[in-house]
């Protein structure tokens, strides 16, 4: 599926990435008023996610069956016949062509994800940079995982600097070559996700082992604190029973602490994800306790006596963070 042409009539096609949302005016991804691009495709399986449709690095077809009118179009279209009945969908014959999609007068069938060009991207977010630099804010890059697309976003992150613009990039950590550790020095702020230390537990719950994630949070925490790279901001899904256990939190904290870094956003679980899985044909989420007030408090004392201030997303007290400027003071005094 090939993406809209863009003023300079350059073409999206399957070689670029592909971008599932574009968020506007968003306060918790960063500092300041900031538009959040989310990027397809991710390497792990995180049980609590509340964006499967991220995890696809292509664009995908999905049913909304509560929009659905019955009506057939998406059956009688269908070039490939791979339609028996709304929603039901023969996926050896599908070629995911989005003629479906094209012709359903409901919108029960949608497409996640569309290919697109850096000079797309930066006309839907050109008449929103006045707001950014007012506000101190900029362009946060999301997914799925950005750092799948290196080049794309090192290049787009240029173009925003060249006008001005802050850029942060929200990372799930797994990634091991020495490209993407480069390019992500080129960025502002790293939002860096951690989720749960012990490796078996990692393993389980978000499909993938966490030794690179571990890695790589060193590596880049050593940047910053060196001078020489981003802003890093740890953040932590809260999800209870699972990453707010005593064991966890202690654990991360220490981590934490031992590479240099005293804060985290403590990011409150919820289920607005099952709804997405059932449009998709994924398997339900598994079912997590709510998170309660006390729970969250808990969590933030564990972690506070562990030498961690918390924050809550949007909250975060970024000169906190600027460690660039810590490192010069000490190298000066």
């Amino acid at each position: 599926m090939s993406g809209p042409l863009t003023e300079s009539g350059d073409m999206a096609t399957a070689k670029d990435p592909a971008v599932f949302s574009i968020q506007h005016f968003c306060l918790h991804d960063g500092p300041g008023v900031r538009s959040i691009v989310f990027f397809k495709g991710c390497p792990l399986r995180c049980a609590w996610c509340q964006n499967p449709e991220s995890w696809r690095i292509a664009p995908e077809l999905a049913f909304k069956p509560h929009l659905c009118i019955d009506c057939r179009t998406c059956v009688n279209t269908c070039l490939q016949k791979a339609l028996s009945a709304p929603g039901i969908r023969d996926t050896q014959k599908c070629d995911d062509c989005f003629t479906c999609v094209e012709n359903c007068p409901a919108g029960a069938m949608v497409c996640f994800g569309k290919y697109t060009t850096i000079d797309s991207v930066l006309e839907e977010l050109r008449p929103e940079f006045p707001y950014m630099k007012n506000t101190g804010g900029g362009v946060t890059f999301s997914g799925g995982e950005p750092t799948l697309f290196p080049e794309f976003i090192g290049q787009l992150s240029k173009r925003l600097h060249e006008e001005g613009i802050h850029t942060a990039l929200e990372t799930c950590g797994f990634f091991d070559s020495e490209k993407e550790i480069g390019f992500l020095s080129d960025m502002d702020l790293v939002l860096f996700d951690i989720k749960l230390y012990d490796e078996i537990a990692h393993r389980r719950y978000c499909g993938k082992s966490n030794k690179n994630i571990k890695k790589n949070l060193t590596r880049v925490a050593a940047f910053t604190l060196a001078g020489t790279g981003p802003i890093i901001w740890p953040r932590l899904p809260l999800i209870p029973t699972v990453t707010d256990t005593t064991e966890n939190l202690t654990d991360w904290a220490q981590f934490l602490k031992n590479i240099g870094i005293s804060y985290l956003t403590l990011v409150p679980y919820h289920n607005m994800g099952d709804g997405k899985r059932e449009w998709l044909n994924l398997p339900s989420a598994p079912e997590f306790p709510a998170l309660t007030e006390k729970r969250l408090q808990v969590s933030i004392d564990l972690l506070g006596k562990n030498g961690i201030s918390c924050f809550a997303p949007g909250e975060e007290d970024w000169v906190q963070a600027d460690l660039k400027t810590v490192s010069e003071n000490r190298m000066t005094t």
